[in-house]
């Protein structure tokens, strides 16, 4: 009898604290919802969330969090009840989660999970063009963002890419897409296309790859003898003119020496 009585005095000071989780009746809502949850909407979709307090005794102020980020609302939109736009839904809120809890006791709260559906979205990560010496590795990196998650392939000159093993390398994480192409040749010259597949829709991006000679390979020996033979044609021509100038100037003494003995 003892026990009993020591469980209902500890349970009564339990609920004689303001909004102890464990007391039963003192609650937080979104959208009438008592559990955590995940939302399902698509890209330029418009939503509203409603938090509550069910069961207050007393007024209380309401938080927003995005993340770990408060969200700034009006004052009026703050007591009791609480409303939380967004409109639009972006590709950003996707697994954004948003949650709500009461200001003197962060525990009481309740949490969304935005599942935000769209088309895959692709972006070059540096330059369409892409250049790289023979002999040398050229990365493509075609980064992707997609709900549901899409099947990424890689094709070039509008043909399926062929992936040859110790030639090819292809990884995919959670943001991006890479083709890795070790010591590349003049026949991986081309165009490349990353192209992104889901049960909604799909998207592509294209990557222009230009091989160039290497600067060792530049054939320098005969620059090397033409730029000598250059020289030395201009060199016996500089002789050879001055040697004419030279007879020139003997010419004109002898002549000029005639003169005078006349």
């Amino acid at each position: 009898m003892a026990q009993w009585i020591s469980v209902i005095l500890i349970f009564a000071l339990c609920c004689n604290v303001a909004f102890h989780p464990g007391c039963a009746g003192i609650d937080v809502a979104i959208n009438n919802r008592t559990t955590d949850h995940k939302l399902r909407l698509n890209v330029s979709d418009a939503v509203s969330l409603r938090c509550q307090v069910i069961n207050a005794t007393r007024d209380e102020e309401l938080v927003w969090l995005w993340g770990d980020r408060v969200v700034d609302l009006q004052p009026t939109n703050r007591i009791n009840v609480s409303t939380l736009c967004i409109d639009p839904v972006t590709t950003d809120a996707d697994a954004a989660t948003v949650s709500c809890h009461v200001f003197s006791n962060s525990t009481l709260k309740r949490s969304v999970l935005l599942d935000i559906r769209f088309v895959p979205v692709l972006s070059w990560d540096g330059d369409e063009h892409v250049d790289v010496y023979m002999g040398q590795d050229a990365t493509l990196t075609c980064n992707v963002k997609s709900n549901p998650v899409a099947v990424m392939s890689w094709s070039k000159d509008n043909e399926s890419l062929r992936l040859e093993a110790g030639r090819h390398d292809v990884h995919q994480d959670s943001g991006a897409f890479t083709l890795t192409i070790r010591k590349v040749q003049n026949a991986d010259n081309g165009t490349y296309l990353c192209r992104a597949d889901s049960t909604l829709g799909s998207g592509h991006l294209t990557f222009h790859l230009n091989v160039k000679a290497k600067l060792d390979e530049v054939p320098f020996e005969p620059i090397v003898a033409g730029v000598l033979v250059a020289l030395l044609t201009g060199l016996f021509g500089v002789v050879s003119r001055r040697k004419k100038i030279m007879e020139c100037c003997r010419t004109d003494t002898n002549g000029n020496s005639g003169m005078e003995d006349q």
